[in-house]
């Protein structure tokens, strides 16, 4: 129930003013001889003065009432407050966050209206028996008869389901407690419930981010910050309507859940919970081809992922590589025409890559006679260990945001080849995208715990000595890796030292042992942290050179 005091409200305001209004005039009409002598001024008053002055003042204040920029939608405020006035408006709500924010029952209006949208806000606007549009941020009029289908967020969204951290969902009910708690703690157990491939419960908490798949404005380019382009170019309006049926994927792809009660509040799946229940489903499937030993061994091979390569960028997209494409029915001339511009096209292309080539072999020159910079070694990537555990926390991730995953039989060991991920082409066909994927903090019986800490605590000497081994083994090979490429790189400086020499003249003795010691001299002048590590072989270098350009024979 509102309960606004009645001076608050809008009619009080109103009704307050027009009383003020009507007591002004009747003084006024009463200083003029009276109603009975007024009465032809006051019929026009009524009937032509009043009406004409609060068209007048609507139309003027339309100007402000939204933020709009075009007279076509000034007019279109002017016309909604006129059927306002008569009593025959439609819906006007200011939607915020993907929220309604209006009065009660002001969407179950069916005359002309109006939407605000916040930045961060889209919709979809239906009839009874169609689809009509899609809107983003902004000031949107809706005619009769148009309704809202549903809103998005734009923000991104993340969503955790599982026990509250004071839950304690193995429990029995205790004497006093509460059934509809008892029953709640019981239901947010079964949302994330799983069992090993062994047969214990564990009971998790998960936690996914995700977005509708829009797009985000360039900086200087109009549109939303939060993700809905807009603008007037070609390519514009293209991304403008990409974003739109993102939109309108993710507001009309709410399904419900069949076994579900209809009365329930469960039984709809909107479109911000999609996400989450299908985290559940592939995180129940994986769980399910391990035991509990597994989840917290280290022992899972996983091999490093394949290089990926960069996608392009839309300015990276070689326009002139794309045919222009004709009708068939098109004149001799216009062919003729498009057969020009394509040499051009093709003979263009080639030039600009014939001077990158050009610019890229002169940098390399520049390069190459600089002296070497000594940078660490990059080593292959290896295998690694992880628990299960961490291996299901990655495949549910990827089963939610790539297109193909990697091969898991049925006790968890990964197959050769990749097989197709039908949730990340659900979330796609939904206009969903998932940023992240968290499962943590698993809880199993008392009993079971007492038992995994036990073997923790027999356990954890040997496991600490293992993974210092595995440590010392890769700093090894890092190192040995990065001494046998700085050997490698100071050979290469040294020879083409000697080989400059040659192409000059040929060199002496001592003008060549010279020229090796300079250039030993400047690879270490040229590296900070060489310099700082060998002071005293500088100070040899320096002697040597002194001793040569003395007497040295």
């Amino acid at each position: 129930m509102d309960d606004t005091p009645f001076y608050k409200r809008p009619w009080f305001y109103i009704a307050g003013w027009l009383i003020i209004l009507f007591v002004v005039y009747g003084w006024q009409i009463v200083r003029m001889g009276g109603f009975v002598a007024s009465e032809v001024d006051i019929f026009i008053d009524l009937v032509c003065v009043f009406p004409l002055l609060l068209v007048l003042w609507m139309a003027f204040f339309a100007q402000f009432v939204l933020p709009v920029r075009t007279f076509r939608d000034r007019q279109k405020i002017f016309d909604r407050l006129i059927t306002y006035l008569f009593g025959g408006h439609g819906p006007a709500i200011f939607i915020r966050d993907g929220h309604l924010v209006m009065r009660e029952g002001e969407e179950r209006k069916k005359g002309p209206g109006v939407l605000w949208l916040d930045s961060a806000s889209a919709a979809v606007i239906r009839t009874a028996v169609a689809v009509k549009r899609t809107i983003g941020p902004g000031v949107h009029f809706i005619e009769n008869k148009e309704f809202l289908a549903g809103t998005v967020d734009l923000h991104n969204q993340s969503q955790s389901i599982g026990p509250k951290e004071t839950d304690k969902p193995f429990d029995d009910k205790k004497e006093g407690q509460d059934d509809a708690e008892f029953n709640a703690v019981q239901d947010r157990r079964k949302q994330v419930s799983a069992l090993t491939r062994d047969g214990i419960e564990i009971v998790p908490n998960i936690s996914v981010t995700f977005r509708v798949d829009t797009g985000f404005p360039k900086e200087g380019q109009p549109g939303s910050r939060f993700g809905f382009r807009t603008g007037i170019t070609k390519k514009d309006k293209e991304n403008e309507e990409k974003d739109k049926e993102a939109v309108r994927k993710a507001i009309l792809g709410e399904g419900i859940k069949p076994n579900e009660r209809p009365d329930s509040p469960r039984h709809r799946v909107a479109w911000n919970q999609l996400p989450a229940v299908l985290a559940v489903d592939v995180w129940r499937e994986y769980a399910a081809k391990f035991t509990l030993d597994e989840l917290f061994k280290p022992d899972q091979v996983v091999p490093p992922p394949p290089p990926q390569l960069p996608e392009p960028t839309e300015e990276e997209v070689d326009l002139l590589s794309q045919p222009i494409q004709m009708s068939a029915n098109r004149e001799t001339l216009q062919d003729a025409l498009t057969a020009m511009l394509r040499f051009l096209n093709v003979r263009m292309d080639r030039i600009i890559k014939w001077l990158e080539k050009k610019e890229e072999d002169k940098k390399k020159e520049t390069v190459s006679s600089q002296p070497p910079v000594f940078q660490p070694a990059k080593t292959k990537s290896e295998p690694q260990k992880k628990t299960a555990l961490q291996v299901i926390n990655d495949m549910v991730k990827a089963r939610l945001t790539q297109a193909e995953v990697d091969i898991l039989d049925d006790t968890g060991r990964r197959g050769e080849g990749t097989i197709m991920s039908p949730e990340y082409y659900l979330l796609k066909d939904r206009g969903l995208k998932v940023l992240s994927v968290s499962i943590n903090n698993p809880r199993f019986n008392p009993t079971v715990e007492e038992s995994i800490i036990k073997a923790w605590n027999a356990s954890w000497l040997s496991n600490a000595k293992a993974e210092s081994e595995q440590i010392d083994r890769r700093r090894n090979i890092i190192e040995k890796a990065a001494e046998e490429k700085a050997k490698r790189q100071y050979v290469e400086a040294l020879s083409r030292e000697i080989n400059d020499l040659a192409k000059a003249g040929k060199p002496s003795p001592k003008g060549a042992l010279k020229a090796l010691i300079l250039r030993s001299h400047a690879l270490i002048r040229s590296n900070e942290q060489l310099r700082r590590r060998m002071t005293t072989e500088m100070q040899d270098i320096e002697d040597m050179i002194k001793w040569i350009e003395a007497d040295g024979k």
